[in-house]
């Protein structure tokens, strides 16, 4: 029956294509046909209301026979077949009729679905007359208005199953937008050339008077409302190759047709200048045509913006901005011209190198400056083709190695950025760390207005490739410096390594490389999905493996892009501040040896001195304290600084302690020295560091604490610490003597260990005999 119906259709398009052709001329002859459809229908209409009328009953009789013996069958045994016989005698009869019934339903339905189509032309036949008569009769606007329905015919038939019925519709459309765009753009382009469209001339024409003036905007304002309703649907634009010449930007909809005619005179323009052997037709200078669409667009703003604007918004185009329309189209201009030269420029890194800087300058600048929306494309996919991209990605990392190599080359490469503000220059940034960072601004700058973030995670892979090989680099001149760390140049590259790692934290918490760490998980996630795809077994469900990977995607935030070279930076600074603390402290240390030998045991009484003094053993070691504390100081930025002082004062904290205090014996007058050498000697060094610098050297001040307590209460607080440590009896917990922790606390040691506070006591040699 399908094939029954598909021949049917096939003889109505033959019928239909053999009386009528593609050619506009005969459509007089539609309406004969359409007439012979209907009295065809009409005829079997008739027959189709007889055979309805008659067969139903014919059916009726049939089925209540069939009834009939099937009751008989019932009451009967199986072995009467002439009853069998009638039965089947019956639906036999009954079986042509109900096929005769359905062929002519059938035939009815697909004949009116031809009468559809022969509508359709009949349409097209009176539409087109009417945009002939109004040619004809200079009528342009009705011409154009019927047009436009005729081009609404084309979108309704569009899903139609008669393709040659389309296809006429179509060539009959295109047939009369030929006609009509050739008669109105040539009157377009008059009236322009009147205004003196394009504004391009050097010395400013005369305007036309105001009366002249008046009445040409008014044509403009006709002719352009014209040209929009003239306008091809979408389908349809294709087939108007003039204008596939402004469709190179990815995903813009196809340009109005009158902004395309007022952007003719440009393009021409433009290829003169900018094609064939002109001298403004260089590869090195792309800053020339850029900078001349740029001018255009400045130089026809007030005009499309006060013209043309008012324009489309009387025709409901509200939506569409004019200028915006215009750039577009200049920019297909400008697109095409770097399709053109890109195969050239591969060969040249200088070359290629300066057009993309040009042309990501332009389009920061049309954005910025042009009003031009991001939303809106551009022409930085021509850039980022495979090929292009390819060779980008090469010559932008060979530029950046070079430039890596002659910052770390020049001879104030090491030298504070701001040298001379160093009063306020807190940073101490090395001058090839600040320039180098720079460039990696720089260059995030530059990929940051790609359109896709696959080419963003390719550019960020090159730089963390960068970051990495300027750690090297710095490591390299580090084991350079490493027989005198405290020389200066150490200090230097500590610094640019601090500075580094604040200015990746910082990047590392704007959106756009969040986005990046987003998009990168994300691809890792569909990477790791894919190749779990490939291994997946008969016996393994693939929705556990999808929920598998979908609960996965909670954490794809976690962690940041810079987390790895964070990483890795932040062991050079902890190492390298580790080797200026060790030798500054070795430094000290090495003065300590005349302190630590002194008669600790057998210094005279407090009262045997008018005032108390400092140790002459110990103004070497303070002296060089001060030094080295001051250098590090002047050399470091103030967050390292802080790290390391401390951790010299956490050093000269256990070696005093160690050294000084657990390796001697103290009397009264060896205890108050002690205590006055720390308290107005050690501890004051790192009073311009810190409010309270006896808390970095708390072993220290408890020491003290315990070798100056007086007699009475250091022998009570010797016996608890012995009782509590050493005694065999058992301790009852219910009496009310303080635990050993409480009796430490209340004379204010709080570090030192009950342990270690014992031995410190038993340090004194000055107990009541």
């Amino acid at each position: 029956m399908e094939e029954d119906t598909a021949n049917l259709r096939d003889e109505v398009c033959c019928l239909i294509d053999g009386q009528i052709g593609e050619d506009v001329k005969t459509l007089s002859k539609v309406q004969e046909l359409l007439q012979g459809a209907l009295d065809e229908k009409k005829i079997l209409e008739q027959q189709l209301t007889a055979v309805s009328t008659e067969t139903p009953t014919r059916i009726q009789g049939a089925l209540q026979g069939a009834e009939r013996a099937m009751q008989q069958m019932e009451s009967l045994t199986t072995s009467n077949k002439q009853s069998r016989r009638a039965t089947n005698s019956h639906l036999n009869r009954a079986e042509p009729m109900v096929q005769e019934l359905r062929q002519m339903t059938e035939k009815v339905q697909e004949l009116e679905r031809c009468m559809e189509y022969m509508k359709w032309l009949a349409l097209v036949e009176e539409l087109s007359s009417e945009v002939q008569k109004g040619i004809s009769l200079g009528a342009m606007p009705s011409a154009v208005a019927h047009f436009a329905k005729l081009a609404q015919v084309s979108e309704a038939v569009r899903g139609s199953a008669c393709s040659n019925l389309l296809a006429f519709v179509t060539s009959t459309i295109l047939f009369w937008y030929k006609i009509l765009k050739e008669k109105l753009s040539s009157e377009f382009d008059e009236v322009l050339k009147a205004l003196n469209w394009p504004f391009v001339h050097s010395a400013v024409p005369m305007p036309p008077p105001p009366a002249q003036q008046i009445e040409l905007k008014n044509r403009v304002e006709t002719l352009f409302g014209q040209l929009v309703k003239l306008q091809l649907p979408d389908t349809l634009v294709s087939e108007d190759f003039s204008t596939q010449e402004y469709s190179r930007l990815p995903g813009s909809r196809p340009l109005l047709l009158p902004l395309h005619l007022m952007l003719q005179p440009l393009r021409k323009r433009f290829r003169y200048h900018f094609h064939g052997k002109k001298q403004t037709n260089g590869l090195d200078k792309p800053e020339w045509y850029l900078t001349q669409v740029l001018n255009w667009i400045r130089d026809h703003s007030d005009f499309l913006d006060n013209t043309i604007q008012p324009i489309l918004e009387a025709e409901h185009l509200s939506h569409i901005n004019a200028k915006v329309e215009f750039t577009r189209g200049l920019l297909n201009i400008v697109a095409a011209k770097l399709e053109h030269d890109i195969p050239e420029l591969l060969f040249d890194e200088q070359l290629l190198s300066h057009t993309i800087d040009e042309h990501l300058l332009f389009n920061r600048e049309l954005r910025n400056n042009y009003s031009y929306p991001a939303g809106q494309p551009d022409c930085l996919h021509v850039l980022t083709g495979k090929e292009c991209f390819e060779r980008w990605l090469v010559v932008e990392k060979k530029f950046a190695v070079e430039k890596i190599d002659s910052l770390l080359a020049a001879q104030t490469a090491w030298f504070p950025q701001y040298r001379d503000l160093e009063e306020t220059d807190d940073l101490k940034v090395p001058e090839c760390v600040e320039s180098f960072m720079t460039l990696m601004l720089v260059i995030t700058e530059r990929y940051r207005v790609l359109p896709s973030p696959t080419h963003h995670l390719r550019f960020l892979e090159l730089q963390l490739d960068l970051l990495d090989d300027f750690r090297v680099r710095l490591l390299q001149v580090m084991k350079l410096e490493s027989t005198d760390p405290l020389a200066g140049r150490h200090s230097a590259i500590l610094n640019g390594a601090n500075y580094i790692i604040d200015i990746l934290k910082e990047w590392s918490e704007q959106v756009f490389f969040l986005q990046l760490q987003y998009y990168s998980k994300e691809q890792e996630t569909m990477e790791s999905f894919n190749s779990a795809l490939e291994t997946l077994t008969a016996s393994q469900d693939i929705s556990k493996i999808s929920q598998g990977f979908r609960d996965g995607q909670l954490d794809v935030l976690e962690g940041t892009v810079f987390d790895e070279i964070l990483h890795l930076y932040d062991l050079l600074r902890i190492d390298m501040t580790a080797t200026l603390q060790r030798t500054a402290v070795s430094d000290i240390k090495s003065r300590a040896r005349p302190y630590r030998k002194d008669k600790w045991f057998a210094m005279p009484s407090p009262k045997d001195y008018i005032a108390p003094a400092l140790s002459a053993s110990l103004c070497e070691l303070l002296q060089t304290l001060k030094e080295r504390l001051q250098q590090l100081r002047h050399q470091l930025c103030p967050s390292v600084f802080n790290t390391l002082w401390m951790g010299i004062a956490e050093e000269l904290n256990k070696f005093i302690y160690e050294e000084v205090i657990l390796g001697n014996q103290f009397n009264e007058g060896g205890s108050v020295q002690l205590q006055y050498d720390m308290t107005k000697g050690l501890f004051p060094q790192f009073g311009d560091y810190t409010q309270r610098p006896e808390n970095y050297f708390k072993e220290l001040k408890e020491s003290c604490i315990l070798l100056t307590l007086k007699p009475g209460s250091a022998i009570l607080l010797r016996d608890l610490l012995y009782q509590t440590l050493h005694a065999k009896q058992t301790i009852d917990h219910n009496t009310k003597d303080p635990s050993p922790d409480a009796a430490l606390r209340d004379v204010g040691v709080y570090r030192l260990s009950p342990k270690a506070a014992e031995l410190v006591l038993n340090l004194r040699t000055d107990w009541p005999k």
